[in-house]
């Protein structure tokens, strides 16, 4: 399996546009992979997490066309991770597509619906919509994809554990630390992930307070619960992604000299990795 990370910054991305913290100072005098947009993901060169306003930038970057990359499963309906204003260009007289051209289509739960209504009206069937319920199992791109209950701040977040063959990936974000419901499926599927993404928000704190997102304390506690639970081994990569300005010690550098010697990758905007 391949997971190839288009964006790795929370909403603001990094740095922010119009901040001066000292992180944004550093990521614009440093450049390269201190240079964050909008979170969004792609696996195996076929199937996207995410549509966020980077899409476009992270489609010319990355050589995707979406003409031909027509799935995408959805996290959440916060901004930065949903940009409907983008999904209007299906219309007729903004893209010439084949006349047997199946569709986009975009995969989450029933938020979705409210979330691209105005697009799914106006492109004349050329943008699915399609509502998938927690903890049941659906096949899309070759790939089984589970979509599992998380805690953020929208009313039916998910993040995917997504199969292939016996491959597995967890894309954790944006969520806290997991639910014991999400916990106890995780435990009764018998799978063992190559790759876990963890959401990192907060950076290298070791506590924050009623806090929406993950950080080092808890991706080294949520590490550590996989491992107990026969999810994750000494082979499982773990990747902290999902960066704010906000966040402590958030610059790439400063996060690598913390984390590597705990085991943790840190992400950067186009990083491969193939499990």
């Amino acid at each position: 399996m391949k997971l190839q990370y288009l964006g790795t910054a929370a909403a603001e991305g990094v740095p922010s546009l119009f901040c001066r913290c000292d992180k944004c100072v550093k990521a614009r005098e440093r450049g390269g992979r201190e240079i964050r947009s909008r979170s969004q993901a792609i696996v195996n060169d076929c199937l996207l997490i995410d549509f966020p306003s980077d899409t476009f930038s992270h489609c010319n970057e990355y050589g995707i066309d979406l003409s031909k990359v027509n799935n995408c499963i959805i996290t959440h309906v916060h901004g930065d991770h949903t940009f409907p204003w983008e999904l209007h260009h299906l219309r007729r007289g903004n893209s010439v597509l084949p006349e047997d051209y199946e569709g986009f289509h975009l995969f989450g739960s029933e938020d979705i619906l409210g979330r691209f209504d105005a697009p799914y009206n106006q492109t004349n069937g050329r943008l699915r919509l399609h509502t998938v319920l927690p903890f049941q199992p659906f096949e899309l791109c070759g790939m089984r994809i589970t979509a599992l209950k998380a805690k953020h701040g929208t009313a039916n977040p998910y993040f995917y554990m997504i199969e292939d063959g016996g491959l597995a990936i967890l894309y954790a974000h944006d969520t806290e630390f997991f639910s014991e419901e999400t916990w106890e499926y995780l435990k009764d599927s018998g799978v063992k992930f190559s790759l876990v993404s963890l959401d990192c928000t907060g950076g290298a704190a070791e506590h924050i307070e009623k806090y929406s997102h993950m950080y080092l304390g808890e991706n080294k506690k949520c590490r550590n619960k996989l491992i107990e639970l026969g999810l994750a081994d000494e082979n499982t990569v773990f990747v902290l992604n999902h960066f704010s300005h906000n966040g402590l010690n958030v610059n790439y550098k400063e996060l690598c000299e913390i984390v590597n010697s705990l085991g943790f990758e840190v992400s950067y905007d186009g990083m491969e990795i193939i499990c």
